[in-house]
């Protein structure tokens, strides 16, 4: 079976059982991978399951469900998603609600907002795409950008209990296309220190990973004083 909901890259969603050689399973309902090509054999996906997870002395594997998804990669591990010789683009992500919160004494110009490594935490078709502690939990986010595709322009996007992450472990930008500038999770990054990038557009096509981010604010007296050019160098 397959769904198209997005363009250019594909995932799977599955239902599986591992067998262990010592003894044991693991079953899994609904999870999905990204896959490098438009489809996939069950034994690749078996394979291709083992080898996201880092599984150990498995004895086999078996599909019982497989449903193929036209979307972004969300950046799956170790699953052959970025083979290939390294094409460098660029991926314009300034929309016209683009707006940069730095907090008090923070330096001004480019310092600290150029060249960033990102974590993209991909949000987009969960019921509530509000990044709590355990969605960044994958992520290292010590002096990246960490940026939260939510997929809608309104509503939360981090909880406090994330936010609290985030500046344990030194975040040095947030980023989301969302454009709620004075919500709670604001407030908190803002306390923290922490720069805070809203209203981007185009993260559909930012890679899951491998980018890194480039925030240029305006010159000062060139346009709105929050406004700022972002944009994403994928390679």
């Amino acid at each position: 079976m397959t769904t198209a909901t997005g363009a250019g890259q594909w995932r799977v969603d599955f239902d599986a059982e591992v067998v262990f050689s010592n003894g044991g399973s693991l079953r899994t309902e609904g999870f999905r991978l990204d896959i490098p090509g438009d489809d996939i054999d069950d034994a690749a996906l078996g394979e291709l399951l083992v080898r996201h997870l880092g599984l150990l002395m498995v004895g086999g594997t078996t599909i019982s469900r497989k449903e193929l998804i036209r979307e972004p990669h969300k950046g799956s591990r170790n699953t052959g998603t970025e083979d290939g010789a390294p094409v460098r683009r660029t991926v314009d992500l300034t929309g016209p609600g683009t707006r940069l919160d730095r907090p008090a004494g923070a330096p001004e110009g480019i310092g600290g907002l150029v060249d960033l490594p990102v974590a993209l935490v991909r949000l987009v078709g969960v019921a509530e795409p509000v990044a709590d502690r355990l969605a960044l939990a994958p992520f290292e986010p010590a002096g990246h950008a960490v940026v939260v595709h939510t997929g809608r322009p309104d509503g939360p996007f981090l909880t406090p209990d994330a936010v609290a992450l985030l500046a344990e472990r030194g975040a040095a930008l947030v980023a989301t296309d969302g454009v709620e500038r004075d919500g709670p999770a604001a407030k908190a990054l803002a306390e923290a220190g922490i720069p805070v990038l809203t209203g981007l557009t185009g993260l559909a096509d930012l890679p899951a990973v491998g980018a890194r981010l480039h925030a240029v604010p305006h010159p000062a007296g060139h346009g709105d004083g929050d406004g700022v050019r972002a944009y994403g160098v994928a390679e």
